[in-house]
């Protein structure tokens, strides 16, 4: 879902920057762009910093199981 529509920012784009550390609305604006515009999905975006908090075992939910995981690039067979 597009929570950013400024900058066109999806929820699993935000997800996936505070699972690599963004804690804060000011963090994942200059991560990715989101909340930098009109502003008007700030709240929502702190939503998502506190839903990724509250993890089962003090896990983080994001981290676990929403988070775009990395692109592992094989190395090119010589």
């Amino acid at each position: 879902m597009i929570v950013c529509l400024c900058h066109v920012v999806s929820d699993r784009t935000i997800r996936a920057r505070i699972s690599e550390g963004a804690r804060s609305v000011e963090a994942i604006g200059e991560a990715c762009g989101a909340g930098t515009g009109c502003g008007g999905c700030q709240e929502q975006l702190a939503d998502l910093i506190k839903e990724c908090r509250q993890g089962a075992n003090g896990r983080s939910a994001c981290r676990d199981s929403c988070a775009v995981p990395a692109l592992q690039l094989a190395s090119p067979a010589l």
